[in-house]
């Protein structure tokens, strides 16, 4: 039964097969599948060589907005023009009269005199300055050795010795006594002052005062002229 089973299919795929390459080989068939053939490719050269219009959906492009920073400049300032003020001179010009009466000959004008005045006479009894005038006396003292000024010069017989003060002689001591006078015109001592002593309290100042004042000089002089003067003596007082 198997092997009639196996000739049997084996007879019916060779009945198959045959009905198939008859189907397959069929001249109408084959003209079918030239035909399709040279239609599919037609249809691929007219895809290649044809431009067909672009379908896609076109956006607009969005503008870029672009910022322009910029340095700030300041502007120059204003040049203020100096207003010029321009003077305008106006020039006058003498217009000549014409004479009425060219014919008749020009009177003769005589100069007008000069008119002198005369100064009132001088009195006999004036006196007349020639020269620069003396500058008046200075009023105060003057420092003696300063400027012009000379310095009063002491008269050695009348240079009186102070008496020494008895304080001073006990306890055995030396002094020293700084004096500030003016010295007259006259020569004479006025106006003594202390200006220092070294042991005060022990009669120096006393003793150079009362001295000093008995002392005569050849006054100070100013341009030849006799002064009051300020003038510094000094007095020692010395153990013997």
């Amino acid at each position: 039964m198997s092997e009639r089973h196996e000739l049997n299919l084996e007879a019916r795929f060779r009945a198959e097969d045959q009905l198939y390459s008859s189907i397959l080989h069929r001249p109408e068939d084959n003209k079918i599948m030239f035909w399709g053939l040279m239609l599919a490719i037609l249809l691929h050269i007219v895809v290649l060589f044809v431009n067909f219009p672009d379908m896609r959906t076109v956006l607009p492009k969005e503008e870029k907005k672009v910022i322009v920073v910029r340095k700030y400049v300041p502007p120059p300032p204003p040049v203020q023009r100096q207003q010029q003020q321009v003077v305008q001179q106006k020039l006058t010009r003498k217009v000549p009269i014409p004479d009425p009466t060219p014919d008749e000959p020009e009177p003769i004008r005589e100069p007008e005199p000069d008119i002198v005045v005369e100064a009132p006479p001088i009195p006999a009894d004036a006196e007349i300055l020639i020269g620069v005038p003396e500058a008046p006396p200075p009023s105060g003292p003057l420092v003696a050795g300063v400027g012009d000024v000379t310095n009063p010069v002491l008269i050695e017989a009348t240079k009186v010795t102070p008496e020494y003060p008895e304080l001073a002689r006990q306890a055995r001591l030396a002094g020293n006594c700084i004096l500030q006078a003016v010295i007259s015109k006259d020569g004479t001592v006025q106006d003594v002052k202390v200006l220092r002593v070294d042991k005060p309290g022990l009669g120096f100042e006393e003793a150079a005062i009362a001295a000093v004042e008995q002392w005569r000089y050849k006054p100070a002089t100013q341009n030849g002229r006799p002064v009051d003067v300020y003038f510094t003596i000094n007095v020692n007082f010395t153990l013997h």
